[in-house]
Protein backbone atom coordinates (compact mmCIF):
# COMPACT_ATOMS: atom_id res chain seq x y z
CA UNK A 1 0.00 0.00 0.00
CA UNK A 2 1.39 3.35 -1.06
CA UNK A 3 -0.59 6.15 0.64
CA UNK A 4 0.28 8.77 -2.22
CA UNK A 5 -1.75 6.71 -4.57
CA UNK A 6 -4.89 6.12 -2.85
CA UNK A 7 -7.78 9.33 -3.15
CA UNK A 8 -9.96 10.51 -0.83
CA UNK A 9 -13.62 10.36 -1.72
CA UNK A 10 -13.77 13.87 -0.56
CA UNK A 11 -12.46 16.00 -1.77
CA UNK A 12 -11.73 14.33 -5.12
CA UNK A 13 -8.02 13.47 -6.37
CA UNK A 14 -6.48 14.55 -2.97
CA UNK A 15 -4.09 12.24 -2.02
CA UNK A 16 -4.29 10.10 1.65
CA UNK A 17 -0.78 12.06 2.14
CA UNK A 18 -1.84 15.57 1.34
CA UNK A 19 -4.21 16.12 4.24
CA UNK A 20 -3.76 19.78 5.25
CA UNK A 21 -3.88 20.16 9.15
CA UNK A 22 -4.96 24.20 9.80
CA UNK A 23 -7.90 24.23 11.70
CA UNK A 24 -10.48 26.74 10.97
CA UNK A 25 -11.96 29.57 13.61
CA UNK A 26 -14.93 27.84 15.72
CA UNK A 27 -18.22 29.17 15.22
CA UNK A 28 -17.37 30.75 11.93
CA UNK A 29 -19.77 31.92 9.42
CA UNK A 30 -18.28 29.70 6.57
CA UNK A 31 -19.05 26.85 9.16
CA UNK A 32 -22.51 27.86 9.90
CA UNK A 33 -23.30 29.11 6.15
CA UNK A 34 -21.99 25.79 4.71
CA UNK A 35 -24.07 24.00 7.22
CA UNK A 36 -27.20 26.05 6.47
CA UNK A 37 -26.96 25.09 2.38
CA UNK A 38 -26.24 21.50 3.15
CA UNK A 39 -29.70 21.44 5.45
CA UNK A 40 -31.11 23.02 2.67
CA UNK A 41 -29.90 20.39 0.09
CA UNK A 42 -31.07 17.36 2.31
CA UNK A 43 -34.07 18.60 3.36
CA UNK A 44 -35.05 18.53 -0.42
CA UNK A 45 -34.43 14.44 -0.79
CA UNK A 46 -37.84 13.40 -0.57
CA UNK A 47 -36.94 9.98 -1.12
CA UNK A 48 -34.56 9.47 1.95
CA UNK A 49 -36.14 9.82 5.22
CA UNK A 50 -32.86 9.58 7.47
CA UNK A 51 -31.51 12.34 5.05
CA UNK A 52 -34.10 14.85 5.62
CA UNK A 53 -34.00 14.09 9.43
CA UNK A 54 -30.80 15.44 8.66
CA UNK A 55 -31.63 17.92 7.37
CA UNK A 56 -33.72 19.22 9.63
CA UNK A 57 -31.10 18.59 12.16
CA UNK A 58 -28.59 20.86 10.78
CA UNK A 59 -31.47 23.82 10.14
CA UNK A 60 -29.84 27.28 10.82
CA UNK A 61 -31.60 27.64 13.56
CA UNK A 62 -31.18 24.39 15.54
CA UNK A 63 -27.03 24.97 15.01
CA UNK A 64 -27.60 28.24 16.30
CA UNK A 65 -29.37 26.98 19.50
CA UNK A 66 -26.19 24.33 19.72
CA UNK A 67 -23.85 26.89 19.15
CA UNK A 68 -25.24 29.49 21.62
CA UNK A 69 -25.26 26.96 24.27
CA UNK A 70 -22.20 25.78 24.14
CA UNK A 71 -20.71 28.67 24.13
CA UNK A 72 -22.64 30.74 26.92
CA UNK A 73 -20.32 28.17 29.00
CA UNK A 74 -17.07 28.83 28.07
CA UNK A 75 -15.49 32.11 27.26
CA UNK A 76 -12.77 30.80 25.12
CA UNK A 77 -12.43 28.28 23.20
CA UNK A 78 -10.00 26.59 20.65
CA UNK A 79 -9.78 23.60 17.97
CA UNK A 80 -8.19 20.51 19.16
CA UNK A 81 -6.59 20.12 15.62
CA UNK A 82 -7.63 16.67 13.83
CA UNK A 83 -10.76 14.63 14.08
CA UNK A 84 -10.29 10.98 13.06
CA UNK A 85 -13.88 9.85 12.75
CA UNK A 86 -14.59 5.80 12.08
CA UNK A 87 -17.94 5.29 10.95
CA UNK A 88 -19.91 2.86 12.07
CA UNK A 89 -21.79 -0.06 9.40
CA UNK A 90 -24.91 -0.04 10.24
CA UNK A 91 -26.71 3.89 10.62
CA UNK A 92 -25.64 5.47 6.97
CA UNK A 93 -25.84 9.18 8.67
CA UNK A 94 -24.12 9.12 12.14
CA UNK A 95 -20.72 10.19 10.53
CA UNK A 96 -22.35 13.46 9.55
CA UNK A 97 -23.20 14.16 13.07
CA UNK A 98 -20.11 13.78 14.19
CA UNK A 99 -18.61 15.46 11.64
CA UNK A 100 -20.36 18.65 11.92
CA UNK A 101 -19.90 19.17 15.44
CA UNK A 102 -16.03 18.64 15.11
CA UNK A 103 -16.53 20.93 12.21
CA UNK A 104 -18.23 23.86 14.44
CA UNK A 105 -15.31 23.73 16.93
CA UNK A 106 -12.59 24.48 13.82
CA UNK A 107 -11.15 20.97 14.03
CA UNK A 108 -9.75 19.14 10.63
CA UNK A 109 -12.13 16.01 9.97
CA UNK A 110 -11.07 12.64 8.42
CA UNK A 111 -13.60 10.65 7.98
CA UNK A 112 -13.40 6.56 7.18
CA UNK A 113 -16.65 4.42 5.69
CA UNK A 114 -17.00 1.57 4.42
CA UNK A 115 -16.61 0.17 1.29
CA UNK A 116 -20.24 -1.37 1.34
CA UNK A 117 -22.04 1.79 0.75
CA UNK A 118 -26.07 2.40 0.30
CA UNK A 119 -27.35 4.35 -2.46
CA UNK A 120 -28.75 7.36 0.11
CA UNK A 121 -24.85 7.36 0.87
CA UNK A 122 -23.50 7.55 -2.39
CA UNK A 123 -26.31 10.64 -2.71
CA UNK A 124 -25.20 11.99 0.92
CA UNK A 125 -21.44 11.99 -0.50
CA UNK A 126 -22.48 13.75 -3.96
CA UNK A 127 -24.21 16.36 -1.90
CA UNK A 128 -21.53 17.01 0.31
CA UNK A 129 -18.64 17.02 -2.45
CA UNK A 130 -20.54 19.86 -4.29
CA UNK A 131 -21.67 22.13 -1.69
CA UNK A 132 -17.93 21.91 0.15
CA UNK A 133 -16.53 23.17 -3.27
CA UNK A 134 -18.12 26.43 -2.72
CA UNK A 135 -16.31 26.83 0.41
CA UNK A 136 -12.09 26.86 0.32
CA UNK A 137 -11.86 26.84 4.08
CA UNK A 138 -14.53 23.90 4.38
CA UNK A 139 -12.67 21.91 1.62
CA UNK A 140 -9.25 22.03 2.77
CA UNK A 141 -10.61 20.87 6.49
CA UNK A 142 -13.06 17.83 5.30
CA UNK A 143 -11.79 14.74 4.17
CA UNK A 144 -14.08 11.22 3.74
CA UNK A 145 -11.69 7.95 2.92
CA UNK A 146 -13.56 5.05 2.13
CA UNK A 147 -11.87 2.07 2.55
CA UNK A 148 -12.46 -1.45 4.09
CA UNK A 149 -10.63 -2.97 7.40
CA UNK A 150 -6.97 -1.66 6.79
CA UNK A 151 -4.87 -1.57 9.53
CA UNK A 152 -1.71 0.62 8.08
CA UNK A 153 -4.35 2.89 6.76
CA UNK A 154 -6.06 3.60 9.81
CA UNK A 155 -2.63 3.87 11.59
CA UNK A 156 -1.43 6.47 9.04
CA UNK A 157 -4.87 8.58 10.15
CA UNK A 158 -4.38 7.88 13.87
CA UNK A 159 -0.99 9.01 13.71
CA UNK A 160 -1.95 12.35 12.37
CA UNK A 161 -5.48 12.58 15.07
CA UNK A 162 -5.45 14.70 17.92
CA UNK A 163 -9.18 12.73 18.51
CA UNK A 164 -9.97 9.84 17.54
CA UNK A 165 -13.42 8.84 17.19
CA UNK A 166 -14.67 4.88 16.86
CA UNK A 167 -18.46 4.56 16.17
CA UNK A 168 -18.69 0.63 15.90
CA UNK A 169 -19.70 -2.90 17.34
CA UNK A 170 -17.39 -3.96 21.22
CA UNK A 171 -14.90 -6.05 18.81
CA UNK A 172 -14.13 -3.01 16.38
CA UNK A 173 -13.27 -0.81 19.31
CA UNK A 174 -11.38 -3.46 20.82
CA UNK A 175 -9.31 -3.86 17.45
CA UNK A 176 -9.12 -0.46 16.63
CA UNK A 177 -7.61 0.59 20.25
CA UNK A 178 -4.74 -1.58 19.75
CA UNK A 179 -3.60 1.31 16.89
CA UNK A 180 -2.10 3.78 18.58
CA UNK A 181 -2.43 7.17 18.77
CA UNK A 182 -0.12 10.53 20.05
CA UNK A 183 0.30 10.46 23.64
CA UNK A 184 -1.29 14.04 23.91
CA UNK A 185 -4.68 12.94 21.57
CA UNK A 186 -7.63 12.04 23.29
CA UNK A 187 -9.97 8.98 22.25
CA UNK A 188 -14.23 8.42 22.17
CA UNK A 189 -16.16 5.47 21.74
CA UNK A 190 -19.75 4.64 21.09
CA UNK A 191 -19.89 1.09 21.22
CA UNK A 192 -22.84 -1.41 21.17
CA UNK A 193 -25.69 -0.34 23.28
CA UNK A 194 -29.37 -1.12 24.25
CA UNK A 195 -32.25 0.85 24.36
CA UNK A 196 -35.94 0.36 25.81
CA UNK A 197 -39.08 1.79 25.93
CA UNK A 198 -41.57 1.95 29.48
CA UNK A 199 -45.21 2.14 28.77
CA UNK A 200 -48.09 3.02 31.26
CA UNK A 201 -50.98 2.23 28.77
CA UNK A 202 -53.29 3.24 31.25
CA UNK A 203 -52.26 7.02 31.01
CA UNK A 204 -51.87 6.30 26.87
CA UNK A 205 -54.18 7.14 23.93
CA UNK A 206 -53.45 4.27 21.59
CA UNK A 207 -54.20 6.16 18.13
CA UNK A 208 -52.21 7.29 15.01
CA UNK A 209 -50.36 9.38 16.50
CA UNK A 210 -48.96 7.47 18.99
CA UNK A 211 -47.68 4.71 16.89
CA UNK A 212 -46.03 7.02 14.74
CA UNK A 213 -43.98 8.30 17.36
CA UNK A 214 -42.93 4.28 18.64
CA UNK A 215 -42.68 3.17 14.90
CA UNK A 216 -40.32 5.77 14.42
CA UNK A 217 -38.12 4.78 17.64
CA UNK A 218 -38.36 1.60 16.56
CA UNK A 219 -38.08 0.47 12.90
CA UNK A 220 -36.10 3.43 12.06
CA UNK A 221 -32.66 1.99 11.25
CA UNK A 222 -34.51 -1.50 11.23
CA UNK A 223 -33.65 -1.11 15.41
CA UNK A 224 -29.72 -1.30 14.21
CA UNK A 225 -28.95 2.11 16.29
CA UNK A 226 -27.99 2.01 19.91
CA UNK A 227 -31.08 4.19 20.74
CA UNK A 228 -33.61 1.76 18.77
CA UNK A 229 -35.83 0.45 21.10
CA UNK A 230 -35.67 -3.12 21.09
CA UNK A 231 -37.59 -4.16 24.89
CA UNK A 232 -40.52 -3.13 25.59
CA UNK A 233 -41.41 -2.70 29.29
CA UNK A 234 -44.95 -2.18 30.60
CA UNK A 235 -46.34 -0.70 34.17
CA UNK A 236 -48.82 -2.52 35.90
CA UNK A 237 -52.05 -3.13 32.95
CA UNK A 238 -54.90 -5.34 32.60
CA UNK A 239 -54.09 -8.37 30.06
CA UNK A 240 -56.79 -6.81 27.52
CA UNK A 241 -54.68 -3.36 27.44
CA UNK A 242 -51.68 -4.98 26.60
CA UNK A 243 -53.30 -7.00 23.59
CA UNK A 244 -55.24 -3.76 22.39
CA UNK A 245 -51.70 -2.73 22.19
CA UNK A 246 -50.15 -5.11 20.42
CA UNK A 247 -52.96 -5.68 17.91
CA UNK A 248 -53.05 -1.85 16.96
CA UNK A 249 -48.95 -1.78 16.65
CA UNK A 250 -49.05 -4.44 14.08
CA UNK A 251 -51.91 -2.84 12.31
CA UNK A 252 -50.11 0.35 12.47
CA UNK A 253 -46.77 -1.16 11.47
CA UNK A 254 -48.70 -3.32 8.51
CA UNK A 255 -49.68 0.28 6.98
CA UNK A 256 -46.11 1.47 6.98
CA UNK A 257 -45.40 -1.45 4.23
CA UNK A 258 -42.35 -2.38 5.92
CA UNK A 259 -40.00 -5.04 3.12
CA UNK A 260 -37.36 -6.97 5.21
CA UNK A 261 -34.66 -8.47 3.11
CA UNK A 262 -34.51 -12.44 2.57
CA UNK A 263 -31.16 -12.57 4.80
CA UNK A 264 -32.90 -10.33 7.53
CA UNK A 265 -36.08 -12.35 7.78
CA UNK A 266 -33.78 -15.37 8.34
CA UNK A 267 -31.26 -13.44 11.13
CA UNK A 268 -34.92 -12.75 12.66
CA UNK A 269 -36.19 -16.06 12.81
CA UNK A 270 -33.65 -17.71 13.74
CA UNK A 271 -31.86 -15.66 16.78
CA UNK A 272 -36.04 -15.58 18.06
CA UNK A 273 -36.31 -19.62 17.32
CA UNK A 274 -32.44 -19.60 19.35
CA UNK A 275 -33.73 -17.47 22.27
CA UNK A 276 -36.68 -19.37 22.88
CA UNK A 277 -35.03 -23.02 22.97
CA UNK A 278 -32.54 -21.94 25.43
CA UNK A 279 -34.38 -20.04 27.90
CA UNK A 280 -38.10 -21.58 27.23
CA UNK A 281 -39.53 -18.83 26.47
CA UNK A 282 -42.98 -17.57 24.27
CA UNK A 283 -42.39 -16.73 20.96
CA UNK A 284 -45.20 -15.09 19.02
CA UNK A 285 -44.99 -14.31 15.24
CA UNK A 286 -46.80 -11.34 14.18
CA UNK A 287 -47.47 -10.06 10.96
CA UNK A 288 -43.99 -7.83 10.71
CA UNK A 289 -42.56 -8.49 13.69
CA UNK A 290 -41.85 -11.04 16.33
CA UNK A 291 -42.80 -10.32 20.37
CA UNK A 292 -40.92 -12.60 22.84
CA UNK A 293 -42.34 -12.45 26.12
CA UNK A 294 -40.50 -12.21 29.08
CA UNK A 295 -40.97 -13.62 32.71
CA UNK A 296 -38.03 -11.21 33.93
CA UNK A 297 -35.78 -8.87 33.03
CA UNK A 298 -32.65 -11.06 33.44
CA UNK A 299 -34.34 -13.20 30.93
CA UNK A 300 -33.35 -9.87 28.29
CA UNK A 301 -30.11 -11.39 25.82
CA UNK A 302 -28.82 -8.15 24.19
CA UNK A 303 -26.53 -10.15 22.36
CA UNK A 304 -28.95 -12.76 20.56
CA UNK A 305 -31.00 -9.88 20.26
CA UNK A 306 -30.71 -8.95 16.23
CA UNK A 307 -32.87 -6.44 15.81
CA UNK A 308 -34.68 -6.44 12.43
CA UNK A 309 -38.65 -6.13 14.30
CA UNK A 310 -37.86 -8.32 17.12
CA UNK A 311 -39.14 -7.11 20.72
CA UNK A 312 -38.76 -8.34 24.51
CA UNK A 313 -42.27 -7.97 26.25
CA UNK A 314 -41.46 -7.83 29.59
CA UNK A 315 -44.14 -6.60 32.94
CA UNK A 316 -42.47 -4.84 35.61
CA UNK A 317 -43.84 -2.70 38.42
CA UNK A 318 -42.46 0.12 38.54
CA UNK A 319 -39.43 2.77 36.84
CA UNK A 320 -37.09 1.66 39.96
CA UNK A 321 -37.26 -2.28 38.96
CA UNK A 322 -35.68 -1.29 35.31
CA UNK A 323 -33.16 1.09 36.26
CA UNK A 324 -32.08 -1.17 39.00
CA UNK A 325 -31.67 -3.80 36.29
CA UNK A 326 -29.39 -1.50 33.68
CA UNK A 327 -25.70 -1.86 33.06
CA UNK A 328 -23.24 -0.27 30.89
CA UNK A 329 -24.69 -1.24 27.95
CA UNK A 330 -28.08 0.12 28.51
CA UNK A 331 -28.48 3.64 26.46
CA UNK A 332 -31.85 5.16 25.72
CA UNK A 333 -35.04 5.26 27.83
CA UNK A 334 -37.72 6.19 25.98
CA UNK A 335 -41.19 6.90 28.14
CA UNK A 336 -44.65 7.18 27.61
CA UNK A 337 -47.54 7.95 30.13
CA UNK A 338 -45.02 9.09 32.78
CA UNK A 339 -45.03 12.16 34.26
CA UNK A 340 -41.06 13.93 34.41
CA UNK A 341 -41.05 14.42 38.03
CA UNK A 342 -41.74 10.95 38.35
CA UNK A 343 -38.65 9.55 36.28
CA UNK A 344 -36.45 11.95 38.10
CA UNK A 345 -37.58 10.67 41.19
CA UNK A 346 -36.98 7.35 40.29
CA UNK A 347 -33.25 8.07 38.73
CA UNK A 348 -32.84 9.99 41.80
CA UNK A 349 -33.21 6.76 44.26
CA UNK A 350 -31.80 4.19 42.17
CA UNK A 351 -28.47 5.65 41.05
CA UNK A 352 -28.44 3.70 38.17
CA UNK A 353 -25.59 2.25 36.32
CA UNK A 354 -27.30 2.62 32.48
CA UNK A 355 -29.05 5.02 30.82
CA UNK A 356 -27.73 7.74 29.49
CA UNK A 357 -30.80 9.46 27.69
CA UNK A 358 -34.31 9.54 29.12
CA UNK A 359 -36.84 10.67 25.84
CA UNK A 360 -40.58 11.49 25.05
CA UNK A 361 -41.62 8.73 22.41
CA UNK A 362 -40.94 9.71 18.96
CA UNK A 363 -37.45 11.54 20.11
CA UNK A 364 -35.17 7.72 20.29
CA UNK A 365 -33.72 8.82 17.11
CA UNK A 366 -32.82 12.36 17.58
CA UNK A 367 -29.05 12.74 17.83
CA UNK A 368 -27.93 15.42 20.75
CA UNK A 369 -24.39 17.22 21.03
CA UNK A 370 -25.00 14.99 24.17
CA UNK A 371 -24.76 11.52 24.06
CA UNK A 372 -23.59 8.61 25.56
CA UNK A 373 -22.86 10.45 28.72
CA UNK A 374 -20.49 12.86 26.71
CA UNK A 375 -20.87 16.04 26.08
CA UNK A 376 -18.70 15.97 21.87
CA UNK A 377 -18.44 19.61 21.91
CA UNK A 378 -16.65 19.93 24.85
CA UNK A 379 -14.69 16.93 24.27
CA UNK A 380 -13.73 18.11 20.47
CA UNK A 381 -12.74 21.70 21.73
CA UNK A 382 -9.72 22.86 23.76
CA UNK A 383 -11.27 24.75 26.30
CA UNK A 384 -8.98 27.53 27.67
CA UNK A 385 -8.74 29.03 30.95
CA UNK A 386 -7.39 32.58 31.24
CA UNK A 387 -6.81 33.65 34.91
CA UNK A 388 -5.04 37.00 35.09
Amino acid sequence: MILSELEFVIPKGVKFDRVKTDTLKPFSDDIFEFLEELSKELLGQKEYSELISLGFWLRKAHIKKISQDFLSRYRYILPRGVVFHIAPSNVDTIFVYSFVLSMMCGNVNILRIGQKTSVQILTLLGIIQKISQNYKAIQNSLYIARYGYDDKITSYFSSLCDVRIIWGGDDTIDTIRQIPIKSTAIELTFADKFSFAVLNLEKIELNDLFFEKLYRDCFTFMQQACSSVRAICFLPVSRSKKEEFWKKFEEYVDKRDIAYEQKEGIDRFTASVSMAIEKNIKVKSQKLFYKIELSSLRDIDRKKHCGLGVFYDIDIENIEELLSFSTKKEQTLVVAGIEEKELISAIKSVNPVGFDRYVRVGEAMNFSSVWDGFDILVSLSRIIDVDI
